[in-house]
């Protein structure tokens, strides 16, 4: 898939849905429109309808899909909370939405690199961690930054096997990739310590574990 597929498959579903919405691309198509020449089969987003909201839009918005597809040879995934997507929760996001391109009344935007990025690791197979890195090499991204917000998932999501998972892959992020993405001045001790601090653990006085 490359950048031109997408925004054919977008004007498509501009025809199809004539009407005022806001979409935040995610997934590997987004990481397309930052170079990446990793194989992707679908548009993945999520959609927010104009006003008034009717109980209807998803239904109809969902034939207006189809067609789009059809129209473009390109699939397409929506939902209305990408936040609902994992058990692992996803700070805040769409404020700090970044605009990409318009087709007649549908504004497309993209995640926030850090955002992009957490949102990729509460996955984190193989081609998530191929697209995120690409996206935070492109980006620059600050890794206190990424502490931050990956610290706040881990606040914000209940406690869980999953969660466990999601620290084991941050930390290992850091821990195996931190160089290649920030460079070899970079300090993967002082980085996952950091997480952890943003995570709210503290070390015991007595044992000297975290709890």
């Amino acid at each position: 898939m490359t950048a031109r597929d997408i925004a054919r498959f977008f004007t498509a579903l501009a025809r199809a849905w004539p009407h005022r919405t806001d979409i935040l691309l995610i997934g590997g198509a987004a990481a397309v429109l930052d170079g990446s020449t990793r194989p992707t089969l679908d548009v993945d987003f999520e959609v927010a309808f104009g006003k008034p909201r009717s109980s209807e839009d998803a239904e109809v918005f969902a034939a207006a899909l189809r067609q789009a597809e059809a129209a473009s040879g390109v699939e397409g995934q929506f939902t209305e909370d990408i936040g609902a997507w994992s058990p692992i929760a996803l700070p805040p996001w769409r404020r700090s939405a970044r605009p990409w391109k318009r087709f007649g009344p549908i504004r497309v935007g993209l995640l926030d690199p850090g955002f992009y990025v957490v949102s990729k690791l509460r996955r984190g197979n193989a081609d998530d961690f191929s697209d995120l890195m690409l996206i935070a090499r492109r980006h620059r991204l600050n890794w206190r930054q990424l502490a931050g917000l990956c610290g706040k998932s881990v606040r914000l999501s209940p406690s869980s096997t999953a969660l466990r998972g999601f620290v084991r892959r941050v930390e290992y992020l850091f821990r195996e990739h931190g160089r290649e993405i920030w460079g070899t001045g970079f300090n993967s001790v002082q980085a996952i310590i950091l997480f952890r601090r943003n995570c709210g653990v503290r070390r015991s006085r007595k044992t000297g574990k975290g709890r």
